[in-house]
């Protein structure tokens, strides 16, 4: 009979469903984990697992053991794909490297559809995370904050966070992902999550030269344009049209 396994839907959520499985003695083939609360059968059995740190700890280290710490930053980047097939895909591998546990490098036998599905999953969010490094742009807010406004496709904002507290270590800053309603604040006293901000603050309480910097960067923007070059089929390939919403140079001008 197959399982289902439901967890909460994170990183330490997901290593203490796969230490869940291994705990009870569950054939990893007969085990399906989801995030989905409506994804259910009626012909499985389906179980909740909770999240425990200490547990999703042990896993952590059995695997870096193997694999490496590089190896772990592989994970966590095919994890933040989010698809509704990654955690299956993750059971399987993480299967495969108790299964062969002399051999170090099983990330990297390409020969096996699940790691070549991880290792393009992997790829992709390491793209998403290159471009929102670009692309994200601070706007300061009344109270000194540097607010940025994100909508990533996958859930990049733990893995660009190191570096925007590496460029302004001394600043005050916040990323917030509105599309996953959560965000990251840095002071100099460190990081903090953020489950929520006001909303009048995210929207239009700016600082009173803002308008006028917006409206500088926007007409150098402008300015270094040459019309007889352009080429707006490039231009979105290189900046595609998603990431405009938030893009200070993409917005109407700020005097009209």
């Amino acid at each position: 009979m197959q399982i289902t396994l439901h967890y909460d839907g994170s990183f330490d959520g997901l290593l203490s469903t796969v230490f869940h499985v291994y705990a009870c003695k569950y054939a990893p083939e007969d085990v399906h984990i989801t995030h989905d609360a409506q994804d259910t059968d009626l012909f499985s059995r389906s179980e909740t697992v909770t999240t425990s740190p200490e547990r999703a700890q042990r896993v952590f280290k059995r695997l870096e053991q193997q694999i490496g710490r590089s190896g772990m930053v592989k994970l966590l980047y095919g994890f933040l794909i989010a698809l509704p097939e990654m955690p299956d895909t993750f059971l399987r591998i993480v299967n495969l490297m108790l299964a062969r546990p002399m051999r170090k490098n099983v990330l990297c036998d390409y020969g096996l559809y699940d790691v070549m599905q991880w290792v393009q999953w992997v790829k992709t969010v390491g793209h998403e995370k290159h471009r929102m490094e670009a692309f994200v742009r601070f706007e300061e807010l009344s109270d000194g904050l540097y607010l940025a406004r994100i909508e990533p496709q996958y859930d990049v904002l733990p893995l660009i966070t190191r570096h925007f507290r590496n460029r302004y270590p001394q600043q005050q800053w916040a990323i917030f992902d509105m599309q996953r309603h959560y965000g990251i604040l840095s002071d100099p006293n460190g990081l903090h999550a953020i489950n929520g901000l006001e909303a009048d603050r995210i929207q239009t309480s700016y600082a009173p030269n803002e308008r006028s910097y917006q409206a500088l960067w926007q007409d150098y923007f402008n300015s270094s344009n040459i019309p007889s070059r352009r080429n707006p089929r490039l231009h979105r390939q290189q900046m595609p049209q998603r990431y405009w919403k938030y893009l200070t140079e993409k917005q109407p001008a700020v005097f009209d």
